[in-house]
């Protein structure tokens, strides 16, 4: 939200911008996919200590920094640092507390997501035009070191398991990740550098699909892989990491489609936005408790699918309703229903996938998880900036051909200012055409993920299912 300002501090056009953002995102997926088994080797605690400290440096000299390539570079080690903690988060939360806590790890685990795609907004609007844009990074200077203070604190440093160091599938960590980061910089590049038309994405695209068939198989036909297929085997946890990942798509109106649209309609800066965001994220803390009271009475499943119909419904209902005039106020009943439905969507999708794995497999999911939560929603958020841009420029080209010369709606705009203000008004009408297919894409999905759900099947017994009736 942040990167439009960013770009005029460093003095960076378009593209290197893109790129910064790019390089710290894509760097995630190096370390995120290996972080669970880089803490069996050497222990949780070295894993968030080094990695929050090494954050807390780069982001202290960033604002500083003068040349693109130091930037580039710097923005890469923050990636790099950034990866490691989802993978860890919710693993650590249910190893350390009792199963009567587990629901409270997990919805505190689902409000984060929020948190930082709402909140996020409005504080990246607050530092950019009231604080100064610096704190941007500053603020990682702060808690990273607060990190690393109560990782030390609360967790046991082991000595380093040297045998598993030797034995560990380097070879095939480093092709799956590279693959991961690869197709992750293709989508995120490709509407600023033209997708195959730039050679940079092409070969992202493809050398990341090459390098991952190439990790599936060895995942597949190697005994030895860092990584089991077994969990996968689960008919329960497949499908819901397989939700997970369209879920993605699913958070686009409050992450994606509303904050653009307020931009490129209502010429909103994000302080402006911010409202909206965290109009979503005070709906969603206030319904967090009760979806963890509702989640220890009711079945996941049925929490999943009230999540799931709310979003659903209501991008048709936006799709059915948006218009030119829509701003911030006319957007608000349908973000607090939009929250609603992610909050109730998460507190049924994590227990789904927790109550039905097998804790020996707990390495393997840890693996699975973070990839729908980083790596699903990078490949979304490009295809559906794609999808919006492609759909804009078919709506314009429709409009402009209805257009005909000597019609009395083109004399009367020519009248009152000139032929490039019909120009104007046939772009921004594009453009709403182009978000209101946006919402029926997300309600497409929607469908999708509801048809998924239903075919989950009833959990065994856990510590947080409820118990069956005789």
């Amino acid at each position: 939200m942040s990167l439009a300002d960013l770009r005029g501090q460093f003095g960076l056009d378009v593209i290197e911008s893109a790129w910064l953002s790019t390089t710290a995102n894509a760097a995630q997926l190096l370390t995120m996919p290996v972080t669970v088994w880089l803490s069996l080797i050497f222990g949780p605690a070295r894993v968030i200590i080094v990695p929050s400290l090494c954050l807390a440096l780069a982001t202290l000299v960033i604002p500083f920094v003068q040349g693109y390539e130091l930037l580039l570079v710097l923005h890469l080690v923050m990636g790099l640092c950034l990866g490691v903690y989802l993978p860890l988060t919710i693993s650590l939360a249910l190893r350390s507390l009792k199963p009567q806590f587990w629901l409270l790890a997990m919805a505190v685990y689902s409000l984060r997501v929020s948190f930082g795609t709402d909140i996020g907004v409005k504080i990246s609007g607050i530092y950019v035009d009231v604080i100064d844009w610096r704190w941007v990074y500053w603020t990682a200077s702060i808690v990273g070191p607060l990190i690393a203070f109560t990782a030390w604190k609360a967790l046991p440093i082991p000595p380093v398991d040297r045998g598993k160091l030797r034995e560990t599938d380097w070879g095939g960590m480093a092709m799956f990740c590279l693959s991961l980061a690869m197709l992750f910089a293709g989508c995120s590049l490709g509407e600023t550098l033209g997708w195959f038309s730039s050679g940079i994405v092409t070969a992202c695209l493809g050398a990341g699909a090459i390098l991952l068939a190439i990790s599936v198989a060895n995942i597949l036909l190697n005994r030895e892989a860092f990584v089991d297929v077994t969990p996968l085997a689960n008919h329960n946890v497949r499908t819901a990491l397989l939700i997970a990942c369209l879920y993605a798509v699913l958070m686009a109106p409050t992450s994606l489609l509303v904050p653009n649209f307020l931009a490129a309609i209502g010429k909103l800066k994000p302080l402006q936005t911010g409202t909206a965001s965290l109009m979503v994220f005070a709906t969603y803390l206030v319904l967090t408790p009760t979806a963890v009271w509702l989640a220890r009475r009711v079945d996941a499943r049925l929490l999943l699918i009230a999540g799931l119909t709310i979003i659903t419904f209501t991008s048709a209902c936006c799709g059915a309703h948006i218009s030119n005039e829509w701003r911030t106020d006319q957007y608000l009943p349908a973000l607090i229903l939009f929250a609603a439905g992610e909050c109730l969507t998460l507190m049924g999708l994590i227990p789904i996938i927790v109550v039905n794995m097998n804790p020996l497999h707990a390495v393997a999911i840890g693996f699975y998880a973070p990839l729908a939560r980083l790596f699903a929603p990078g490949i979304a958020s490009g295809l559906m900036s794609a999808a919006l841009r492609i759909s804009a420029d078919t709506h314009g080209a429709m409009l402009k051909a209805g257009v005909e010369t000597g019609d009395p709606a083109v004399l009367q705009r020519a009248a009152l200012g000139s032929i490039s203000n019909i120009a104007l008004i046939i772009n921004r009408e594009a453009t709403v055409l182009s978000y209101i297919d946006g919402f029926y894409l997300v309600f497409w999905v929607g469908i999708l993920a509801l048809l998924l759900s239903a075919t989950l099947k009833t959990a065994p017994v856990n510590p947080l299912t409820p118990p069956r009736s005789n």
